[in-house]
């Protein structure tokens, strides 16, 4: 068999097979790179609180306006969302070590929650209001004098 004979032979074949890997390498790169961007999207409209694992006392707020980017529903009632954060410098941490039992990733997700106005009324006795306090928030919301006057005519004696 010559050399003009095996190119005749082959070159059909190893174009073909270059073909369907090139088609199968254009799929993956286009694929992946659209991964994050069809996912339904929501912007907050109020602060949510974050609650934090092992007892932490303090409160934490996502800001309102924040976008977050839908990942998963649970059949439990809850769905699971990415926030994505950019930061300079390093961040003080310690390594996640990978187990087994982690099936190749960690996902340990913090809850998010509404304020409501029990926990509100939970958060001013852990942290009291001046009166200074107070006036500024009534400002920044412009509460009217009449609908002050409601909100203390509402209050028990």
């Amino acid at each position: 068999m010559t050399n003009k004979t095996f190119t005749r032979q082959v070159g059909p074949w190893l174009m073909a097979a270059l073909s369907v890997n090139a088609i199968f390498l254009a799929f993956l790169i286009f694929d992946h790179g659209s991964q994050g961007h069809d996912k339904k999207m929501i912007k907050t409209k109020e602060p949510l609180l974050i609650e934090v694992p092992n007892g932490d006392e303090n409160y934490y707020v996502l800001p309102q306006g924040t976008t977050l980017y839908h990942d998963k529903s649970f059949p439990e009632g809850h769905d699971r969302y990415v926030v994505y954060l950019n930061h300079k410098g390093t961040i003080a941490h310690e390594e996640v070590p990978m187990k087994p039992e982690y099936g190749g990733s960690f996902i340990d997700p913090l809850w998010l929650a509404n304020v409501d106005a029990n926990t509100l009324q939970e958060i001013f006795k852990r942290f009291p209001l001046s009166k200074k306090d107070i006036a500024a928030a009534i400002k920044a919301n412009e509460i009217t004098k009449d609908d002050l006057a409601d909100i203390i005519r509402s209050m028990p004696d």
